[in-house]
């Protein structure tokens, strides 16, 4: 316990090391891998954000994998809100509804919506170099609840374009959910 602490508070210091702000205006684009239970699927997935106000924003994403002839897709769309705790970092909380559906071929199809909450941190540790934590719990009916995990990094190209890089963590009714996904952010 001790030291998750003592890495929370170092990771707190350096991404509150100097000024700047964070472009919650962003669509960005990746190729997503997801492993479930030992079972891998492929995909892509399209997010954004928009900053409403200096407390507020909206936040929209979607997710679609396959294997064969297996498909899984989530939909999300939801509101955050921000607090600076840093002169480069955010505290964000979120929340979101969420749709998830599965396509397993012979076996039928089947979706459910429910919804997430999210709260964690996101901050610059360089001029270049962004970096997010976030700790959420989703329910989403017939596609379980639990908690997760979701780490993300951007490396700023420039003010408009960035690579972006993440990891997620799930565990939804026992099943465990481990995706990491790789690509490009345009900010405006």
């Amino acid at each position: 316990m001790k030291r998750t602490l003592l890495a929370l508070a170092l990771s707190t210091a350096a991404l509150s090391a100097n000024a700047a702000d964070l472009n919650y205006n962003y669509v960005q684009g990746s190729y997503n891998s997801v492993d479930i239970d030992g079972a891998d699927l492929d995909g892509f997935g399209i997010k954004g954000s928009l900053k409403f106000n200096d407390m507020f924003y909206g936040a929209a994403g979607y997710e679609s994998y396959s294997e064969g002839s297996a498909e899984l897709d989530e939909t999300s769309v939801g509101l955050g809100f921000r607090k600076s705790v840093g002169a480069r970092t955010d505290w964000i909380n979120e929340l979101s509804y969420v749709h998830d559906s599965a396509d397993a071929g012979y076996f039928g199809d089947v979706s459910d919506s429910g919804y997430r909450v999210a709260t964690g941190l996101r901050g610059m540790v360089s001029d270049n170099i962004e970096l997010t934590g976030k700790l959420n719990y989703t329910d989403v009916g017939d596609f379980g609840n639990g908690i997760g995990v979701n780490l993300g990094g951007v490396y700023h190209v420039n003010d408009m374009f960035g690579i972006t890089a993440g990891y997620d963590y799930a565990d939804r009714d026992d099943t465990d959910l481990n995706s990491w996904n790789i690509g490009a952010r345009v900010s405006f």
